[in-house]
């Protein structure tokens, strides 16, 4: 009978989870969308709580109901009001966005909160009784299973036993038939983000009392979540809240035996296996409620002659920069030219190819410890150890594009971010690879003999590689394998109907763009020349694509945008700028989310419309134009000619 203490453990902790996994099925449910910001919602709620309760020092029984009951709702009220216009678009502009509300809480919550470090005790006293003589366990652990499995049961009574669960019904099964008969879709919709958001509430609020409060592991935390889920089709509330108590007493069985090493990495990443586990396995069966009904494509590609004329301006920047910045600014250049040669690629995978990718900073990861362990001390071996780092990236960028064969949209994005978390838990800690948590050290290249440790000569290398990439990228798209891309990611039926082998190019770009990130990830470390595991944790990729979108995801230019928004962040400015300029990545990804041609397109657009507008409007003088001339004898010519006068009569 040994093994029924870590049962027990592992279902007090799965129940917390099991409540937030039923937050996330109810909203989508309703409206379709998979709110990727709960985690977020969870930790504002919880940071809020913190202040109510041991920052102004109210009793918790005063912080706890308004947190829950008015701050939390609202919060829910907002997201709903934020995604309802793009419920019919595709899943990749909801994703974006819910990704950018959970990078502005994130940056907000500094912000009014302050970033010390700080602590949440428990709502409920952490003494401890002994459970059948062999488990102890606090009343704060009973208290809180009791809470959620209570919360757990009334939703799911609530929606089989009363008017609002028929008409979530109604609305689940078809929501334009609900509405024409007298069911609000929309109230429905809002009733559910509120109860969901509450639940995310009281989550954030019992984790941060064991795992504390910070802004990014909350975030992580609740995506635990996110495979019972997906386990119950995002339709099922018992069974995602099963399945969080499933997933809880594994994970207890493997923490009971091991504390440390290897046994430790997978039960911290067992929820990300199994998230890509159920995506692959349930393939198949895996529906999107309301999202990709229309999809919104970028604009042609601009003319050579135009593309050529930005090229050259280009490189008579990049060849006087040297000559008019200091070192440090010249190093800061380099850093921006290699990110926006990673952003390239993501451009190709999700602006082209309409394939989403949460996981490209881990293939920048690949190459970047690959050339970390095998470039030598001197660099000599840079160039070879950039191949083999591209070379390791091309199968693995063929397991992450398996997924896209049998997903899309939203489910595809939830695989590609169960591998980025199962690489950042299981693969980079370890010590053989990523050098643990004081990371390794990156030579500077020597390339056929020539020294490139200076940081003029990594300018000019850097810009080399921002350079092949873009030309590359450019002459991709207006190839036929760009238009391969644009069809598989507008039509894919009518691709395949062209011949388009779609399991081929999916596989193909996915590999590709790996392989691509892979090898400019080993530029991108040499020039940091230290690198740790959390220099490509799942955040990079969330802000790559971010600034992917905010620079326009569908332009070669727009990873030029993401490269200059990167480099003005290394810049040296005071730290009130500093601290503004996630949110202001944030709310413009929000608003660009819909423009895939990026803020450039976007003024280019208004200006041209408000310039139609306040154009004066012509005057026309009818004596001052000159007459016309008409043919004679033309139709034209007798309608003109006044009538003949008629002869009078004799009789006259």
């Amino acid at each position: 009978m040994s093994w029924w203490p870590s049962v027990v453990v592992g279902l007090f902790a799965g129940s917390v989870y099991g409540l937030a996994a039923m937050g996330l099925t109810l909203t989508y449910m309703t409206s379709g969308i998979f709110n990727f910001a709960y985690g977020a919602v969870a930790m504002f709620t919880a940071f809020t709580f913190w202040q109510f309760r041991d920052g102004w020092h109210l009793t918790q029984w005063v912080a706890l109901p308004v947190v829950l009951l008015v701050v939390a709702p609202a919060l829910g009220l907002v997201c709903e009001r934020l995604f309802r216009p793009v419920v019919a678009l595709s899943a990749e502009i909801q994703i974006v966005i819910a990704l950018a509300v959970t990078a502005f809480l994130q940056a907000v919550v500094p912000l009014i909160y302050g970033s010390q470090d700080r602590g949440l005790t428990p709502l409920f006293s952490r003494s401890t009784f002994s459970l059948a003589h062999t488990l102890y366990v606090s009343w704060s652990q009973l208290f809180n299973f009791l809470l959620t499995v209570g919360l757990g049961v009334a939703v799911t009574l609530l929606l089989r036993r009363t008017r609002l669960g028929l008409a979530t019904q109604a609305v689940v099964d078809n929501r334009d038939l609900a509405e024409l008969n007298g069911v609000s879709a929309d109230s429905v919709s809002g009733a559910a983000w509120i109860v969901s958001s509450v639940f995310a509430g009281l989550v954030g609020i019992l984790l941060s009392a064991t795992q504390g409060l910070d802004t990014y592991t909350l975030v992580l935390l609740v995506f635990y979540a996110f495979a019972p889920a997906v386990l119950g089709r995002l339709v099922s509330l018992p069974i995602a809240f099963g399945g969080a108590l499933a997933l809880g007493v594994a994970q207890a069985f493997l923490q009971k035996y091991g504390s440390s090493g290897t046994l430790a990495q997978l039960e911290a990443s067992l929820p990300y296996l199994a998230l890509f586990a159920v995506l692959l396995l349930y393939g198949g069966r895996l529906k999107e409620v309301r999202s990709s009904f229309r999809t919104i494509t970028g604009a042609a590609p601009t003319g050579y002659r135009r593309a050529a004329l930005n090229g050259v301006l280009l490189v008579a920047v990049m060849v006087v920069l040297p000559f008019v910045t200091s070192t440090s600014t010249l190093r800061d250049v380099s850093s921006g030219m290699i990110y926006a040669a990673i952003a390239l690629t993501l451009v190709v995978l999700t602006g082209w190819a309409g394939q989403i990718s949460l996981a490209q900073f881990t293939f920048v990861g690949i190459g970047a410890f690959t050339v970390g362990h095998l470039s030598g001390t001197h660099g000599s071996g840079f160039l070879w150890a950039a191949v083999l780092g591209a070379l390791i990236a091309l199968p693995l960028g063929l397991l992450i594009g398996l997924p896209s064969l049998r997903l899309s949209g939203l489910f595809l994005a939830l695989a590609t971010m169960a591998f980025a978390l199962i690489f950042d838990n299981m693969v980079f800690p370890r010590n053989s690879i990523g050098g643990g948590y004081t990371g390794i050290s990156v030579s500077r290249p020597r390339i056929f003999g020539v020294d490139l440790t200076s940081e003029r000569s990594f300018y000019v290398l850097a810009a080399t590689l921002l350079a092949v990439y873009a030309l590359g990228a450019a002459l991709l798209r207006r190839g036929p394998v760009g238009r391969r891309l644009q069809m598989i990611r507008d039509a894919p039926l009518g691709a395949s109907t062209f011949g388009v082998n779609l399991t081929v190019t999916k596989l193909a770009v996915f590999a590709a763009c790996g392989a691509a990130a892979a090898f400019a990830g080993a530029f991108y470390g040499a020039l940091r020349l230290s690198i740790d595991p959390n220099t490509f944790s799942f955040g990079a990729s969330l802000e790559l694509l971010l600034l992917v979108v905010l620079g326009g995801r569908s332009l070669v230019g727009g990873a030029l945008i993401a490269g200059a928004v990167s480099t003005f962040q290394l810049l040296p400015l005071s730290a009130s700028i500093n601290r503004y300029i996630p949110m202001a990545v944030a709310v413009g990804a929000v608003y660009l989310s819909q423009y895939p041609d990026g803020p450039v397109s976007v003024a280019a657009a208004r200006w041209r419309h408000y310039s139609a507008v306040l154009r004066q409007r012509p005057m026309r003088d009818d004596a001052s134009t000159p007459a016309e001339p008409v043919a004679a004898g033309t139709r034209r010519d007798a309608r003109a000619r006044p009538p003949a006068a008629r002869p009078a009569p004799a009789d006259a």
